[in-house]
C-alpha cells in the first residue's frame, strides 16, 4: 500500500482499501455449483468498481518514478515524435504504453522503473500479452531489445478495444478485420436453420452493431459499407441455402 503514500492519500482510505485487497476470495463453478472459496494473490475482487480509481492513482506513481528516472539518466532518449511535449507514458483501462526511441539505455529505464513498480506494488508485466513495436531498427538491435524487455515484437497497425490505432483515414485494407468477423458471424449462422424474422434480428443486433461501432470512431471507406451491405442482404435473402432473390431493394 506504499503507491498510495506519494499521492496524498489519508491512512484511513489506504487501510480500507488493504482490507478489500487482503480479504478477497474467489469461488469455481463446476457444473453450475459453486465450489469453494480461495484467497486471491493479488488485486481486487473481479468487477469492483474501485479498481478503476485504484488503477489511476498507480498509474500516476508510475509516470513519477519514469519521470524522476529518466531526467537522473543521460541515457533515455525520447521518441522524435514524443521529445517535445516529454511524453513517455500512456495509460486507459488496464493498459499502458510507453514511448522511447529505440535504444538499449532507454529500454534498460523502463525495465528499472517497472522492476520498482513491481517490487512496490505487487503488479507486473503480463509478457505474454506485451509487444515492442520497433518500426526503424535493424535487426541485430531489435533482437537485443526484444531480449532486454523480453516481450514478443509487435507491428502496427495495433488493434485497441477491437479497432485499429491509426491516425489517418481508414482504407479498406484497415477494415479486414472488421469484414472478417462479419464473415465469421455469417458463417456460423448459416448452418443454423433460422427463419426470415430470426435472420432479420440477428442482422440488426449484431452485424449492424459491429458496423456502428467502428463507425463511431472512423469515417468507413464507402467499398467497406457497400461489401458489409452486399454480406447482409446475401444472408437475410438466401440464409443458409445459397438459393434465392433479393425480393426488395436494399436501401428501402
Amino acid at each position: 500500500m506504499c503507491l498510495t503514500s506519494p499521492v496524498w492519500v489519508s491512512m484511513k482510505f489506504v487501510e480500507w482499501i488493504a482490507e478489500c485487497i487482503s480479504t478477497t476470495t474467489f469461488s469455481i463453478s463446476i457444473n453450475g455449483e459453486l465450489k469453494g472459496f480461495f484467497p486471491g494473490a493479488r488485486g481486487l475482487r473481479q468487477g469492483d468498481p474501485m479498481s478503476p480509481y485504484l488503477f489511476v492513482l498507480a498509474m500516476e506513481v508510475l509516470q513519477m518514478l519514469l519521470m524522476q528516472k529518466v531526467e537522473q539518466s543521460t541515457d533515455f532518449q525520447f521518441h522524435w515524435h514524443c521529445e517535445r511535449i516529454r511524453l513517455i507514458s500512456l495509460s486507459f483501462a488496464d493498459d499502458l504504453l510507453l514511448f522511447s526511441k529505440a535504444d538499449e539505455g532507454s529500454l534498460h529505464i523502463f525495465c528499472e522503473c517497472l522492476w520498482i513498480f513491481s517490487d512496490w506494488s505487487g503488479l507486473t508485466a503480463n509478457v505474454q500479452k506485451s509487444q515492442l513495436i520497433v518500426s526503424k531498427a535493424a535487426g541485430a538491435l531489435k533482437q537485443r531489445l526484444l531480449q532486454i524487455l523480453g516481450f514478443q515484437e509487435g507491428a502496427l497497425l495495433v488493434r485497441y478495444l477491437g479497432l485499429p490505432l491509426v491516425a489517418s483515414r481508414l482504407t479498406v485494407a484497415d477494415c479486414q478485420p472488421l469484414l472478417e468477423k462479419v464473415d465469421d458471424r455469417l458463417r456460423g449462422w448459416r448452418r443454423l436453420q433460422l427463419s426470415f424474422a430470426a435472420r432479420v434480428q440477428l442482422l440488426r443486433s449484431v452485424i449492424s452493431a459491429l458496423n456502428v461501432y467502428w463507425a463511431m470512431a472512423f469515417v468507413l471507406p464507402k467499398g467497406v459499407i457497400k461489401a458489409i451491405e452486399a454480406r447482409m442482404r446475401t444472408f437475410l435473402w438466401q440464409g443458409g441455402t445459397g438459393v434465392g432473390v433479393s425480393m426488395v431493394a436494399w436501401k428501402d
